[in-house]
């Protein structure tokens, strides 16, 4: 028999009902589910109404069979209570208005005797708890307590509770089954973890028994291990920690002996070994090597010496524990829990302790069992290093600076930027984040040191941030005063004491140094690097003009090119530059990198891949005051009007190493202020001045706004009165024009019939334009041809060549022959279909000539021009021919003549692409591109 005991509340009895003189209300009724062979305390509250003030009452409550009140003394009661409507208590058990209890009918009722002569008519509570005992069934039964109230004077009001449900709990009803902590039902468990038995019948004794032998599903034979008794919610804890591994169930009342009521538990294997014997301070990723049958489970680690905070921290990398464990859930005991695998690795990271060199034993407790295992570990000091790729950095100040600090054994580190004797220092913090072990990142030498020095540091592929100190370097002052960053430090009156900048950092050496990121100054205020890894020094070096030359680039947006380098493959150099061709003017100078890649917002990596105009346009407007002076003028200016000049708003501007090169659409009628037309001539003049009293100075503000001069127009890096730096060129606009060799004295070209026959010619359009050489027959021709190369190409020089099958058409055969770019025909002159068209070779042949000096056609040869008909040439072989002999004075430079197939067109634009550029510039830099300086 078990005793279910009930929390019993009060219930305040409700306004009686009006309309029921002698009604009788339930107002609380539970437990409504119970168990057969058990004890079970319920509470009953009832309102019975107008009830009178003359005579005994009777209260009976009546049980359903199967149930009897608890002979407990009080005929089953456990509590009373009688209220007035007020509240207020007017009986007991054996006191005030309760005159008497009693049970009848075999136990099954309960009569309470109420007497209410000193209240006054009015409904009344009666507030009980009640101990039933209810018998064995042999099914669930389901009835109600049935109640009525006897008024002396008025009569007789009943009602029904709610049904009572008594369950059939005979064995082989319970459906036993085994959990785990977290409610689960695994098909295993491991010795060690608890095992919850579920759905058993509350307080019953249970045994737990060890399977001997299975006869089929049936347990044939078993092992005592341990009894157990059944809580009042049906379960039972079993502890696995004594037990082997075998399969397990609980004996007694409704559990059957069958192989669905067992449980299997078996020893979980486990090993931690460290893959490594030794890591250092530095190492991100070692790896402790787990191995378990066991799928996914959870491990207390621990380490004599470390605390749960350096644990944390060490394993912040690791995966968390698994089934809602807390991973700080053992804080208080130093130990942190980590999920743990079958076979795979738990990641610790040194480099985010602070813990010292030495040998550590680590333990590692599974969670739930009692699997563990040990394993030591050698810590050893870091050997960081850190080095720059580069002894010296030389570059113009106000440009555009690439670092790259090469590391080992660490991903990052702290690299200051000046200190003593420059008037600057600065300080960022640098990580590899591409893992190529090493960290590259940019300073634009314009901008540090002023109020856009966050924006002075950048890298494409790593970290670089100008807040070392929010990355953990400091900054101690001479007596240890603490700086909470590098320009505090660096101006501080215990730390560098050092003013604001004057102006944009100017030329000088300034250190580069790497360290740990520990700052200070000593008493002389002068910059102090603790740990310090590596030292190199960037060359800021006075910007320079060297020179500015023209180029041509087929027809395109100023923007088309991917980066300089792709720019430099399309351009030739030239002085004439044909209308609807790129204009491309070369400045070599350097000094303004930084300050168009502020202004424009550009990467400080992605110069080289084009910034728009306007941004140089900004830096070289007059009241900019900056001493940039960048014209292109037109040297034709009409009467009463300025001369045309260049809009750099419409051009792309490419930056290349200490150079940058200015892209412009001669096709857009936007990208000169003025109409523009063939023949028209134009300046160019780059320049850096200075005032001759008054240098660059920044504004008062602190740090000081990047691009504001105070003072007259002066470049920022020139002292006042320094001499002017310039360089010059010009250019000149033409019509697109091409023409063809091999013209006859009537002004047509002669095309030879051949399966390959070629036409050559001259042109002024950039090399590299797509282009095509069409021959298309007259009308009076039969049959009919259209002939096209669209593969032709110009080469650097300006000639281009086509090949065309003429065998289509005869000899005599007249034609029309264009030269076309796009859809357009630049060029279309009258063309004769021959059978061989003489290309001037035979010329050569006057060397034979030279022989007699008496009567080649020297001058004629000399002209390139002609030289290239071959027409004169081929009288070479007539040399005796003394018509033309009157020009022998000019015969002894027929050797040149006879190289006129080279030097016959000796077009004064013939140096083409970047290659044969830079190697024209090195040649004339002297004499017409070299930087002047004048007063």
């Amino acid at each position: 028999m078990v005793v279910s005991m009930v929390a019993v509340g009060f219930a305040a009895a409700p306004a009686a009902a009006v309309d029921d003189p002698d009604g009788l209300t339930i107002d609380a009724f539970n437990p409504t589910d119970v168990s057969e062979k058990t004890t079970v305390e319920h509470e009953l509250n009832v309102t019975a109404a107008n009830v009178t003030s003359s005579g005994t009452h009777e209260y009976t409550v009546s049980l359903p069979s199967a149930a009897t009140f608890n002979d407990n003394g009080n005929n089953g009661l456990t509590s009373l209570s009688v209220e007035n409507e007020s509240g207020n208590e007017i009986g007991s058990i054996g006191s005030g208005a309760v005159t008497g209890t009693s049970n009848a009918n075999s136990g099954q009722d309960l009569i309470i005797s109420l007497d209410t002569s000193d209240e006054t008519e009015e409904d009344i509570s009666i507030n009980a708890n009640v101990s039933v005992v209810y018998d064995s069934v042999n099914s669930d039964v389901s009835a109600p307590l049935s109640l009525e109230f006897d008024d002396a004077t008025t009569g007789v009001a009943s009602a029904d509770t709610s049904d009572v449900t008594i369950s059939d709990t005979a064995p082989g009803s319970v459906d036993v089954s085994y959990q785990n902590d977290v409610g689960d039902t695994p098909s295993i468990f491991y010795q060690g973890q608890d095992v919850t038995a579920t759905g058993l019948n509350p307080g019953n004794e249970y045994v737990l028994r060890s399977v001997d032998e299975y006869d089929g599903d049936n347990v044939s034979s078993s092992t005592f291990e341990g009894e157990y008794d059944a809580d009042s919610s049906g379960e039972i804890e079993i502890d696995t920690s004594g037990l082997e591994t075998n399969d397990y169930y609980l004996s007694g009342p409704g559990v059957n002996a069958v192989r669905d009521n067992t449980f299997e538990l078996t020893v979980q294997d486990f090993s931690a070994e460290w893959d490594e014997d030794s890591y250092d301070t530095g190492e991100e990723a070692a790896e402790i090597n787990v191995d378990s049958q066991r799928n996914s489970y959870n491990l207390n680690v621990s380490a004599d010496g470390l605390d749960y905070d350096e644990l944390e921290a060490l394993f912040a990398d690791a995966d968390g524990p698994v089934g809602g464990v807390a991973q700080d859930a053992n804080e208080d005991d130093d130990e942190i829990i980590v999920r743990g695998y079958r076979d795979d690795s738990i990641v610790a990271n040194f480099s985010r302790t602070d813990i010292s060199a030495d040998e550590y034993d680590f333990d590692f407790e599974v969670y739930d069992t009692e699997a563990s295992d040990s394993a030591s570990v050698n810590v050893t000091e870091e050997d960081v290093s850190a080095s720059f790729a580069d002894g010296v950095t030389t570059s113009a100040a106000g440009d555009v600076v690439n670092v790259t600090v090469e590391l080992e054994d660490s991903d990052s580190t702290y690299v200051s930027i000046g200190g003593d004797g420059v008037g600057f220092f600065d300080v960022v913090y640098v990580e590899d984040d591409d893992d190529d072990d090493e960290a590259t990142f940019n300073i634009n030498t314009r901008t540090m040191g002023t109020n856009a020095s966050a924006d002075a540091y950048s890298s494409a592929d790593d970290i670089v941030d100008a807040d070392a100190a929010d990355n953990g370097a400091t900054f101690e002052g001479a007596d240890g005063t603490t700086y909470n960053n590098a320009s505090h430090f660096r101006k501080g009156s215990e730390g560098l004491e050092q003013n604001e900048l004057a102006r944009p950092a100017q030329a000088g050496e300034y250190d580069l140094i790497a360290s740990e990121g520990d700052f200070s100054a000593n008493d002389d205020n002068e910059l102090v690097v603790e740990n310090e890894l590596d030292i190199s020094t960037l060359d800021l070096v006075e910007p320079t003009v060297n020179g500015v030359t023209t180029h041509v680039a087929p027809a395109d947006s100023t923007d088309e090119a991917d980066d300089v380098a792709a720019l430099l493959e399309d351009v030739t150099q030239s002085e004439n530059v044909a209308l609807d061709d790129r204009l491309v003017i070369q400045v070599e100078a350097d000094g303004i990198e930084g300050y168009v890649a502020q202004e424009s917002g550009k990467p400080l990596d992605a110069l080289n891949e084009g910034v728009d105009g306007q941004y140089l346009d900004d830096l070289v407007d007059d009241d900019n005051k900056e001493g940039v002076n960048f014209n292109v003028e037109s040297t034709s200016a009409t009467a009463n009007q300025d001369p045309g000049t260049l809009n750099f708003e419409e051009t792309t501007v490419y930056f290349g190493d200490g150079q940058f090169f200015v892209v412009a659409d001669t096709s857009d009628s936007d990208t000169f202020e003025n109409s523009i037309s063939d023949g028209d001539s134009y300046d160019v003049t780059y320049e850096y001045t200075a005032d001759d009293d008054e240098r660059y100075t920044f504004d008062d503000e602190e740090p000081p706004t990047w691009n504001v001069n105070e003072n007259p127009d002066s470049f920022a890096y020139y002292a006042s009165g320094a001499d002017t730096a310039s360089a010059e060129t010009s250019f000149t606009l033409e019509e697109r024009e091409a023409s063809f060799d091999n013209e006859n004295a009537n002004d047509t070209v002669e095309v030879g019939v051949s399966e390959e026959s070629s036409i050559t010619g001259t042109t002024n359009v950039a090399p590299g334009t797509d282009i095509s050489v069409r021959l298309r027959s007259e009308s009076g021709v039969s049959p009919q041809f259209i002939l096209t190369d669209d593969d032709a190409e110009i080469s650097e020089d300006g000639t281009f060549q086509a090949e065309l099958d003429t065998t289509e058409g005869e000899v005599g055969n007249e034609a029309t022959l264009r030269f076309r770019v796009g859809s357009s025909n630049v060029e279309e002159i009258d063309a004769l279909l021959v059978e061989q068209v003489d290309d001037g070779e035979d010329g050569e042949d006057g060397e034979d000539g030279e022989d007699g000096e008496d009567g080649q056609d020297g001058e004629d040869g000399q002209d390139g021009e002609d030289g290239t008909d071959g027409e004169d040439g081929t009288d070479g072989e007539d040399g005796t021919d003394g018509e033309d002999g009157t020009d022998g004075e000019d015969g002894t430079d027929g050797e040149d003549g006879t190289d006129g197939e080279d030097g016959g067109d000796g077009s004064e634009d013939g140096t083409p692409g970047f290659g044969a550029l830079v190697a024209l510039v090195a040649l004339i830099a002297a004499a017409l591109l070299a930087t002047r300086r004048t007063e």
